[in-house]
């Protein structure tokens, strides 16, 4: 874990941004963030960069912190144990909406979104011997006449209450391997991580590539959630998280990781093509789409 400690220190100070790693700053008086990622994807140093950025901006008003970062795979469900323990992980993001019931309830919510809605935005990943069939669609009644492909525990409810066929994977290797097999036309992943996301052992999967012409949207935004037993991390985040919004540090912040790999994605030029999400919550406000013509 040291190695990682020191990958994401080095990045931070390049970012500006002064967190505390060593083991002799880990005492009482200093705030104990405990954040664990699956991967180094830009995603995840994002998040990093911006849990630091709000707290570096609380520094004189709330004191120093302590940033304790690992990386491990865990399941949604483990990470769900140790949010609401508190001990190993306090702190995490999630996709959705807030519920009215049910385990979130335990958790803190940061209410301030992180990622602009880029989550819900989703470009297709296909076979590259199909794109002349995707330049035909236009509208959602064509594309849900073709199957889809989908990570188990990812929000394939979204796509089924729009009418797809979604056929769920275990994970990522073998959902590539199956697209390349054409068990299924497509695969839809968010535009901040679709790079990132179709590698089998390092390498760009053979037979694939990124359709050029369509963007699907639906509201899915991401928040921060802290662990119960850390009232104060979430008390300061909020206040940081706030002071960055409205100075418009965090839209530099999102610029720098993704504005790169959106252009890369001719966004603006694509066919958008809008579907519903049955969890969507009367607080979150409407997206009009506008900042996609930057790219």
């Amino acid at each position: 874990m040291a190695s990682v400690q020191v990958q994401v220190t080095r990045f931070l100070r390049l970012m500006g941004i002064v967190a505390l790693f060593s083991a002799a700053s880990a005492t009482g008086d200093v705030l104990q963030v405990k954040y664990i990622g699956n991967n180094h994807q830009v995603s995840e140093q994002y998040y990093l960069a911006l849990i630091a950025a709000a707290l570096e901006t609380t520094r004189a008003s709330h004191g120093p912190y302590h940033i304790n970062f690992s990386e491990q795979t865990l399941t949604s469900e483990r990470k769900h144990e140790l949010l609401i323990a508190g001990d190993a992980l306090n702190i995490d993001r999630l996709v959705g909406f807030p519920v009215a019931q049910g385990p979130r309830l335990k958790l803190l919510r940061i209410d301030q979104p992180i990622l602009q809605g880029a989550m819900g935005y989703r470009v297709l990943l296909i076979h590259k011997d199909n794109q002349a069939l995707f330049d035909k669609i236009y509208a959602l009644n064509k594309l849900r006449q073709l199957s889809m492909g989908f990570g188990r525990g990812w929000e394939g409810h979204v796509y089924t209450h729009n009418q797809f066929a979604v056929t769920e994977s275990l994970n990522m290797t073998s959902l590539l391997k199956m697209l390349a097999a054409q068990r299924y036309m497509f695969v839809p992943l968010s535009i901040i991580e679709i790079e990132d996301n179709y590698l089998l052992d390092g390498e760009r999967a053979k037979n694939l590539a990124i359709e050029k012409n369509l963007l699907l949207y639906m509201p899915l935004p991401v928040y921060f959630y802290v662990s119960p037993n850390a009232p104060e991390l979430a008390e300061r985040l909020q206040s940081g998280l706030q002071t960055l919004s409205k100075s418009g540090a965090m839209d530099d912040l999102f610029r720098q990781h993704f504005g790169s790999r959106l252009q890369r994605l001719n966004l603006s030029k694509r066919r958008l093509i809008k579907l519903q999400n049955p969890d969507q919550s009367s607080d979150y406000p409407e997206q009009h789409h506008q900042w996609l013509g930057n790219y």
